[in-house]
């Protein structure tokens, strides 16, 4: 059985070695959330070869994967969240069939959560919506016919747009992963007011702190988990009431160092903490 809320980190798989593994498992890592799963882990026999090597290397620190972060290459994140994920027009088809290629890789491994930043929805009602919701109904399908979820990122969208979306698509395995930094980040919902819409859809939690910007148009600050203003703790025993039991998966967006390392150890500690606190209480 699964350790209800079992807390892990992003890692990416260009960036993992048998040190990293082993400084994280002495921190307490349980799990983690896999991204930029490329060529080199999805083609021919090499592919195939670095997967079971990667996943060895994982078990022999009994750290489990559980989600897969869909990963494009040339993306270009910015405040509008128009020039990433599945919304551009033009990239959509190639990154839909690396998506899928992804997400067997992920069934492959025995992972159930797939997230993606999908990107910056149309308007709601034009033609681009319209043509926009049936590609991601068929991704969806993909995932639910891999018996995964299919998790947006929160990042450009409010709750309301999430929501309607969601009906849109109308498949039950459509989801949040639950980033709360990043809706302060691109100056969105308060979390609290979001969690209070769509908190029955959270499959995945980002454990990440962060503030608004301070200027219209430009992106807000990530900080240490804790040390922003998304209020964490609360958050979290919001969602634990709501009957959530899922993944917690730190991100902390900074260069591999010994910041990061302290951040990240820091955070799992405090995890562990908050976890006994409310499957106790």
């Amino acid at each position: 059985m699964s350790q209800a809320l079992s807390i892990g980190t992003l890692l990416r798989l260009p960036d993992i070695t048998p040190e990293r593994l082993q400084f994280l498992r002495q921190a307490g890592l349980e799990c983690c959330q896999l991204a930029r799963v490329g060529e080199d882990w999805l083609h021919g026999q090499q592919g195939a070869d670095n997967s079971a090597a990667l996943m060895r290397l994982l078990a022999e620190h009994a750290i489990k994967a559980v989600s897969v972060f869909l990963s494009f290459p040339a993306q270009r994140f910015t405040a509008d969240g128009g020039g990433f994920g599945l919304t551009p027009p033009q990239p959509r088809a190639g990154r839909i069939a690396s998506a899928c290629r992804q997400m067997l890789w992920a069934r492959q491994h025995h992972i159930d959560f797939i997230t993606c930043h999908v990107g910056k929805m149309p308007a709601h009602g034009d033609n681009d919506y319209q043509q926009l919701i049936d590609d991601l109904r068929q991704v969806a399908r993909f995932a639910n016919e891999n018996g995964q979820r299919f998790l947006f990122e929160t990042g450009p969208e409010s709750a309301h747009e999430l929501q309607q979306t969601f009906n849109d698509i109308g498949m039950d395995n459509v989801g949040v992963n639950f980033d709360p930094a990043n809706l302060l980040i691109y100056n969105q919902d308060d979390p609290a007011d979001f969690l209070s819409l769509l908190a029955d859809r959270v499959g995945v939690v980002h454990c990440k702190d962060g503030r608004r910007p301070e200027q219209t148009g430009h992106m807000g600050k990530e900080t240490p988990l804790g040390k922003g203003d998304t209020r964490f703790a609360e958050l979290l025993a919001q969602l634990v009431g709501h009957g959530f039991r899922g993944p917690l998966i730190i991100e902390r967006e900074l260069p591999l160092g010994p910041e990061q390392q302290r951040d990240v150890a820091e955070a799992i500690a405090w995890l562990k903490q908050l976890r006994q606190l409310l499957l106790n209480a």
